[in-house]
């Protein structure tokens, strides 16, 4: 059953049978412009944008504490994993530019920014849709789009 936050956000949670027949959720979030599927995939979290036809993701501020909700979720599910091996922080992870956060994760940079015509929070990549993303990497993640949250309506 979707469960909206915003007129034009919406989610829901997708039970699948994994590999080891092991329920798992995959979480689809439907965005003011494409879409986010999130789920926990070992040790990492899959994170797949799906721009469709915009330049890049837009998330309204309710869109984007769901989505801060289910990485954070995410996360403390691998964390407390029996088995995962908890990797110390080592700095910053991100860089910036332009106004811009990004990560460069390999052959993919996945950018986070706020759109302020369209008052979105803007997330989109350069290399693939999927992205594999450690807990350090979603922390960061988390923390920047709680950052670009207070800049709706200033």
């Amino acid at each position: 059953m979707p469960k909206c936050l915003s007129f034009l956000g919406c989610g829901y949670p997708i039970t699948t049978i994994n590999m080891n027949n092991q329920e798992q959720q995959v979480y689809k979030w439907l965005v003011k412009s494409g879409s986010i599927l999130l789920f926990k995939d070992a040790d990492k979290i899959h994170l797949e944008l799906d721009k469709e036809t915009s330049e890049s993701c837009l998330l309204t501020k309710e869109d984007a504490e769901a989505v801060i909700s289910i990485i954070t979720s995410l996360a403390e599910a691998i964390w407390n994993s029996p088995g995962y091996t908890k990797e110390p922080y080592q700095g910053q992870l991100f860089k910036t530019a332009d106004e811009l956060v990004y990560w460069d994760l390999g052959q993919t940079k996945l950018y986070v920014g706020f759109n302020v015509k369209e008052q979105a929070i803007a997330i989109n990549y350069s290399g693939d849709a999927v992205l594999k993303v450690t807990v350090n990497y979603a922390v960061e993640l988390i923390q920047i789009l709680t950052h670009f949250c207070k800049q709706f309506g200033v």
